[in-house]
Parts: structure tokens; sequence; C-alpha cells
């Protein structure tokens, strides 16, 4: 048996509990029950519950406190199911400061990249394809995240730190939803490789066109995703 089903069931979990907060049967700011009784209830394992509740933190569902448990977010329903609509957001408006900002990032970075830092990126694309093949989700989440994230913090540049900040809270919860989809996140291994490659090649321009790549795939998923959303 494949370890894909240990995905499929955190996957399970993770809809599960979020249709329970979306119906309304945990209230906001209510406490959800402990690891053990879901793990009970469910009859699922610890790991499962653990990092289904992690990605409900990610979609903004769940808020987590050190000591005490989770809780369900006192932030609207609408505000976390429909984050891409706020004040009419498009899909297209959020890739093009993407671009805007990664792309520019990407060229600078490699252009400023010590060898410390390079192998640091190393470290995080070898993480994020061991992820891949172990099928965890929240590490999928997580590395990818940081890989983006690590190549703005190369350049130096605060202002561009500063700007993926920001984006960082909205691009997370598109990761959760999109990775979910196996085929998704798959798409991001190659580009993730050849936008390395281009740190090792020190090939600023074309670091800048590999980055860009990436993020038009990255919008036809987004595309794909809000469409089959407004379907159901």
């Amino acid at each position: 048996m494949r370890e894909i089903q240990k995905v499929s069931i955190t996957d399970m979990v993770v809809n599960e509990l979020k249709k329970m907060i979306v119906e309304g049967q945990f209230a906001p700011g209510e406490k959800l029950p402990t690891e053990n009784e879901m793990c009970q209830t469910m009859k699922v394992s610890r790991t499962c519950v653990r990092e289904a509740i992690r990605v409900l933190q990610a979609l903004d569902l769940v808020d987590i406190f050190p000591g005490k448990g989770a809780f369900v977010s006192t932030t609207p329903i609408d505000m976390r199911e429909k984050w891409y609509d706020v004040q009419g957001l498009t899909v297209s408006d959020f890739i093009e400061v993407r671009m805007a900002i990664e792309t520019v990032s990407t060229r600078l970075a490699i252009t400023k990249a010590k060898k410390s830092q390079v192998e640091k990126l190393r470290k995080i694309h070898e993480s994020f394809m061991e992820a891949i093949e172990r099928h965890n989700l929240t590490e999928l989440i997580m590395y990818d995240e940081m890989f983006h994230s690590e190549i703005v913090n190369i350049t130096g540049n605060k202002l561009l730190i500063n700007l993926n900040k920001q984006l960082i809270v909205a691009n997370r919860k598109f990761r959760c939803e999109s990775f979910m989809n196996d085929e998704v996140y798959k798409k991001a291994v190659e580009p993730h490789t050849r936008i390395y490659n281009c740190f090792l090649n020190k090939d600023a321009e074309q670091g800048q066109v590999e980055m860009q790549r990436h993020l038009e795939i990255t919008e036809a998923d987004m595309e794909y995703l809000v469409s089959a959303l407004e379907a159901h």
C-alpha cells in the first residue's frame, strides 16, 4: 500500500474539520477537541490530526496557542474562504504583484548571492523534493514558501522583503488549497530546479525568465481553482 494513503487521510481530516467549522458546529473562538479526542473520534493517527490542524491554521480557520490548544479563528468565514475576492482582488492582480516582486528579486538575488546563501537555497529545494516523496502536505507548503521567500531575502532589499512579507499570508492560503492537488505541487519541482540552477550558473537574466515562467504556471492553476470554486 502506497504512502499516499496517509495524505488522503490527512486531507479527509482537513475537509471534515473545515466543514464543521464553516457550518458552525464549532463557534468562532471555541476550542477544538484535543488531539487524542479527535484521534479516537475519527479513528486516525495523531500525525494526521496534527498535520490537519496546521493546514487549517494556514487557511486561517484555526488559531493555535502553545499550551492551550487549537481554537476556531474569529476571522469572518467569508474573509477566510474568499480571500482572493477582498475588495475586488482578482487572480491577475495578485500574480501581477508577485511577478513584479519575485522576478526582479530573482535577478537581484542571483547577482548578490553568497555561496552560503545558495547552499541554504539548495537545502530548502531538496527538502521540498523530499516532502513530495513523503507526500507530506504540511512540509510541501512550508518549503515552497521558504524557497520563494529566501530568494527575496537574498536580495537584501528591505522594501522588497517587506512587500513580500505582506503577500505571504494571502499566498499561503492559496498554497494550502492548491497543494491538495498532486498535479499542482508537482508542477513546482522543475521550475524550482531551473531557478536554483540559475543561481549555480550565476545567470541572473535566465533566472528572471524562469521565475516568470513559474508564476505563469501558478496563475493558470489559480484561475482553474477559482473557476472550480465558482462552479460549486
